[in-house]
Parts: C-alpha cells; structure tokens; sequence
C-alpha cells in the first residue's frame, strides 16, 4: 500500500512539473511535500558502496588558505574562476572570494546587522527574482542543540570588481532575506549540510550528530515574515554529514562526511526523493582532511574540499578534476 501511495504522490510531482512554469521556469511542488511520507535506507558506509570512476583518485593541490575555519563552499556563478566559503561560529559575519586556482581570498562581503552564530553551510542558485543567483547561507549550526529557531540567509550574489580586491564589503541589511525555520516536534538537530534543488528551489538540510544522518525540507517559496517548520524527508543510513552541495544543473549531489565523500546522480524527471533513495557512490577523498567541512561542485562537476585549520595543519584547497561524464 505504501509503494502504491508514493508512486501516485510521485507521478503528481511530475504532474505539477509539467504545468506552467511562471517565468524562471521553475515550478514549485510544496504539494508533493504535504503529502510526503519519510523513508528509511540501508546501505554500509563504506564497505557497501561502489567507487566512483569520474573522478581521479589523487586530488590537485590549488594552494594554501588564510581562513581558519572554513565551513562551507560553492562555485560562484557571476566571478568565473572564484569560489564562495565563510567560517562557522564566533568568527567574522563575511563570506569570502576565493580564486578556484590558487585559494587566495581576494575579498570579503559583510553581512550588514547580521552576527554569525553559527554559519554551517553555503549554496548558490536561482531565487525569488527570475534573472539572478542567490547565496543561501545556513545559520543552522547547533553542538549543543540550544537554539529554538535557525536560519537560512538569502541574498543576490555579489558582483566583484578589482577595486574590490583586498578590501571588505558591505552587503546592506535590507538586501538580505531571512528564512527563519524550527523542526517537527521541538526537535533540535545541529546541521552542516546545506542543499538547494535548483530544479525546485526547494531547500534540504542533512543533521549532523543524530545516530542517522535525518533530512529535512524547505518547501520554495519559503517564509521570510515568519517563521516556518521544515518537514522530515528520511534519513540516511550513516551519520556526521558536515557538508554537501547540489551541481548547479541539478543532477549530481554530494555529500561528505569526515572521512567519506558520497556521489549521487538523478535523472530528468526525477524528484530529490528519487536521488536521496538511491545508494551513492564513494568519490575520492585523497587526502582526506583533518577537518574537511566544505566541498562544492565546478561548473563542469569536478569538486573542491577546504578544511579548518587543525593540528597545526594549515588548510589547502584541493579540486578533484571531472574526468568522466
């Protein structure tokens, strides 16, 4: 009976897809989500997985990083050759460029008003205004799980100029969307994992610290004058996620853990539900970080991985070359 439900909610997902798109041709499903029933998985991390062979075994070394502790990572769309990251909690409310090729941060763009109680997580793409990517940045950190709400920060991605170069930004206040969420049941979840469906808008956040790894959702259009309650999508069957990222087609995911990077594919037509259910493959993590949090797709869907500073260990950016389709 079960089986039967979710191929009928699926297939009026596909439905909703193929009705009018308005004008980013992007259409909402937050109906599939209302009716949407949890799922469980069961694969071994990582004895239970195959290796990928898109990518090579060894990463390149771009070059070193003067940020700390770098959390989160993604490709910029406006600045070719330029990576967006920030640092999680207590540290400065700015995200920062990085150049792809040497790992340099040439900029920071401040958050105006905002402080930084604990940024996990950045993602980028498209938004509430047809025409522009946004920055998607997860103030959904929680070690201890204290807080009563979290928050999501939606903003247009900034534009560089040379003149910029070396120097701080302001992005003001006003430009800043908030997303305010808590989850089902008071629960509080510590999260690192920040993902965007750029086919829906929709936005996912994978736990960190529960005994499996639970995701959630953000229906698009999500809330920005009050506050909202993700809904629990399944969980997988390992734990400590602490980064991710969706390529900015739409069709490939990452996920990592500490010591694992997990690959998953979809294909046109399939929901987010159809990815997270399959059983991923194991991408190359060589070297594998002291504290590596950050990992974001390229344009042509190699990866990047930044860690924190740890041991005495100064952090480098290391790219993963695409090597097959």
């Amino acid at each position: 009976m079960r089986l039967i439900k979710t191929c009928c909610t699926l297939f009026l997902v596909f439905l909703l897809l193929g009705c009018d798109k308005g004008d980013d041709g992007i259409k909402p499903i937050a109906d599939f989500w209302e009716s949407h029933e949890p799922f469980e998985l069961e694969y071994n991390l990582p004895m239970g997985l195959s290796r990928s062979e898109k990518f090579p075994e060894m990463a390149t070394s771009m070059g070193e990083s003067d940020l700390i502790e770098a959390s989160g990572l993604v490709i910029s769309v406006v600045n070719s050759g330029y990576l967006w990251t920030h640092e999680d909690k207590g540290n400065s409310n700015e995200v920062f460029l990085l150049d792809a090729a040497t790992g340099e941060t040439v900029a920071a763009y401040e958050l105006t008003g905002i402080p930084n109680r604990d940024w996990e997580d950045i993602e980028i793409g498209p938004g509430p205004e047809a025409g522009f990517n946004y920055i998607y940045l997860g103030e959904v950190g929680d070690n201890n799980r204290v807080y009563r709400n979290y928050k999501i920060y939606r903003f247009k991605e900034p534009v560089f100029d040379e003149s910029q170069r070396g120097s701080t930004v302001s992005i003001p206040n006003e430009e800043i969307e908030v997303i305010t969420f808590t989850y089902p049941e008071g629960l509080r979840h510590d999260v690192e994992t920040l993902l965007l469906d750029p086919w829906t808008k929709d936005l996912f956040l994978v736990t960190k610290r529960d005994f499996f790894s639970i995701i959630y959702v953000l229906p698009y259009p999500q809330n920005t004058e009050a506050p909202s309650q993700a809904i629990r999508v399944g969980e997988f069957p390992f734990t400590r996620a602490v980064g991710g990222n969706i390529s900015l087609d739409g069709k490939e995911m990452l996920v990592k853990t500490y010591e694992f990077i997990m690959h998953w594919e979809r294909n046109e037509g399939e929901t987010m539900v159809d990815m997270f259910m399959k059983t991923p493959k194991l991408a190359p993590y060589n070297p594998t970080e002291p504290q590596g949090e950050a990992i974001c797709f390229d344009e042509n869907k190699g990866y990047y991985t930044l860690s924190e500073f740890s041991n005495a260990i100064v952090p480098v950016l290391y790219y993963y070359n695409r090597e097959r389709p």
